[in-house]
């Protein structure tokens, strides 16, 4: 079962066209069919997994190449950090391509994309920007040069919470699989890091640049001994890759929130204003018709809407999931662009919270008309009301 789980042989052939670019792209080659998660044992499958099914999931091993530089990110007895966040990501890879997933790794072995450190932060959180993913996730273990016991996990976000509530949500769930699977000997009050803790103007390069929910995970320290001795066993390694894969499942059990805009269904608005704008809010979770899905799923009181960063007023029907927003009698020509933020009723927060809209002079003819929603119907009760 557990080599089914992290197998390596033949992983390397697809990064073959692109060492120095990344993998993961469009032109490699399809991967071999996943072997089928295993359902009992300490790496059986999360009942919820399924909800992975159709993400796109970037995956990026940190670090990589370099290893000609003596003592660069090794711990006590030499074990190299980079080889050990790219076989936690083979595993990792494997469990969510079994549940369905699609997964994008900016390294499949030992190399950096670019020379350039910089360049290289940036070829990585490309490849999620550019395949619009629904998560990045940085492998990454820690390293303490002044105590050689520091053994703690922690998840790093980019700048303050309000930046993106969504790589929160994902943070949240993976810091607390990561604590439940490894059971540390040290816990930090709050393992949710915020990057200006290590860089107070810019952050992590990688995770600035982000446009989806990204996230960056120091799941150990490999320079405590006792942790390095566990780091070079392959069954651990799969310990931690579980704890990521049950922390991304309960992500995607929570709903991922989305919105669009229904009216103008081409996003044009006329100069003359005196129009509204109509969104559809997805909770992510209704789309399953479980029970109760006919019920209110978004928290109405979390809807912020907002333009050049000032609130605007606006209507929402928790029946039908539209939220109306009025504009001014006149509006300036060229891009207008909404920031919408909400949170479905696991509190997770929608990933894409902007809206572009485009003001011209005159509407075209023959434009598409916005299509009719309708409250959904409510399921038949299966028990009767006390």
């Amino acid at each position: 079962m557990n080599s089914r789980i992290c197998r390596f042989t033949g992983m390397f052939l697809f990064c073959a066209a692109a060492v120095l670019g990344g993998c993961g792209d469009e032109e490699e080659p399809p991967p071999p069919p996943p072997a089928p998660l295993p359902t009992t044992g300490p790496f059986a499958a999360p009942t919820y997994a399924n909800y992975l099914k159709g993400m796109k999931i970037c995956l990026d091993p940190g670090h990589g190449g370099r290893a000609n530089r003596k003592g660069y990110k090794r711990g006590p007895t030499g074990l190299r950090e980079a080889e050990v966040n790219l076989k936690v990501a083979h595993c990792l890879r494997e469990f969510l391509e079994a549940s369905g997933a699609k997964v994008y790794m900016t390294r499949r072995k030992d190399v950096y994309l670019a020379e350039d450190e910089r360049e290289d932060q940036r070829l990585r959180i490309e490849m999620a920007n550019r395949n619009d993913c629904d998560v990045f996730v940085s492998i990454h273990h820690n390293a303490s040069g002044t105590n050689p016991n520091a053994n703690f996990t922690s998840v790093w976000y980019h700048d303050d919470p309000d930046h993106s509530p969504a790589s929160l949500d994902v943070a949240q769930q993976l810091a607390v699989a990561l604590t439940d699977e490894l059971r540390l000997p040290q816990q930090l009050g709050c393992p949710l890091m915020s990057d200006k803790l290590m860089f107070a103007k810019s952050g992590f390069s990688v995770l600035r640049q982000a446009k989806v929910p990204a996230v960056l995970c120091e799941s150990s320290f490999h320079s405590n001994p006792d942790e390095e001795a566990r780091l070079r066993n392959p069954e651990y390694n799969r310990r931690e890759a579980h704890a990521l894969f049950a922390g991304l499942a309960r992500y995607a059990y929570a709903g991922i929130p989305r919105m669009q805009v229904v009216d103008p269904p081409d996003g044009l608005l006329p100069e003359s204003g005196g129009k509204q704008v109509v969104i559809e809010l997805n909770d992510g979770i209704r789309d399953r018709k479980s029970w109760g899905w006919d019920r209110p799923l978004i928290l109405s009181d979390s809807i912020v809407v907002r333009q050049d960063g000032k609130d605007l007023p606006f209507t929402f029907d928790k029946r039908t999931n539209l939220l109306t927003v009025p504009l001014p009698k006149k509006l300036k020509l060229g891009s207008m662009g909404l920031e919408v933020r909400f949170m479905n009723l696991f509190k997770q927060s929608n990933p894409k919270t902007s809206l572009e809209l485009k003001v011209v002079k005159k509407l075209p003819p023959n434009r598409p008309v916005a299509r009719a929603l309708t409250p959904p119907v409510p399921a038949p009760a299966t028990e009767e009301s006390e």
